[in-house]
């Protein structure tokens, strides 16, 4: 079984691939990536890789409402283990531009991502032991919005019960957008909900639809 820091290096690798493939045919590139302490060293092995990263935007796939540079946002772990080093260049679209009015921090951002192209070139995603990714948790009244492909907005406001503060997130349907998707979890607990057999589990495990679907084959990197 690989070990975590070898997944780490190969998942890097094989990013900054991808984002270079997309800067060379198109100039540009976009990546979109989770919070939590499952990444910060991939974050770290990424800072230091040596490609033109003034022409990849960076954009958190999920946040908290909470003030700028609160170090339970994960804006803030992305500006302090992502954008740094080589990357500090890059293009960072934060999801909380307004803290106290939710409704109008998803207009703004909803805005700026506009101008972001689609497909994006990258997706990282990841899982908590509840099976959520992103801010699409099985305790909130918004999942069906966020995991409906009817759904043409980019972004929700979710506001879950067992975990804290109010959040802001993709949509299934925008997160399903890109040419690259890569699930990234570590830990046997989450093995045993990626190895779940029943494919309708959507409302326990929010997950299962990311990965029981046709758009895109995702990627899974796990280890202990």
């Amino acid at each position: 079984m690989k070990t975590r820091s070898l997944i780490e290096k190969e998942l890097s690798t094989l990013i900054c691939q991808k984002l270079e493939k997309s800067i060379n045919n198109n100039g540009k590139a976009s990546l979109l990536v989770s919070g939590g302490s499952t990444p910060v060293k991939l974050f770290d092995l990424l800072s230091n890789k040596d490609i033109d990263w003034e022409k990849v935007t960076v954009i958190p796939v999920d946040d908290r409402f909470l003030p700028d540079g609160h170090p339970d946002q994960n804006g803030t772990l992305i500006k302090q283990h992502l954008l740094v080093n080589n990357t500090r260049n890059a293009n960072f679209i934060p999801l909380i531009v307004n803290s106290t009015d939710a409704h109008l921090n998803l207009q703004l951002v909803e805005s700026a991502i506009k101008k972001i192209t689609r497909p994006f070139t990258v997706v990282i995603l990841g899982m908590g032991t509840d099976g959520h990714t992103a801010s699409l948790f099985p305790s909130c009244k918004e999942l069906h919005l966020g995991l409906d492909l009817q759904n043409t907005a980019s972004l929700i406001i979710t506001n879950p019960t067992t975990a804290p503060y109010q959040r802001i997130s993709f949509t299934r349907k925008a997160l399903l957008n890109t040419e690259n998707l890569y699930l990234h979890c570590y830990g046997e607990e989450k093995k045993q909900i990626l190895d779940a057999l029943d494919v309708n589990t959507e409302k326990k495990y929010p997950i299962k639809v990311f990965i029981d679907q046709n758009y895109i084959k995702p990627e899974i990197f796990w280890s202990k």
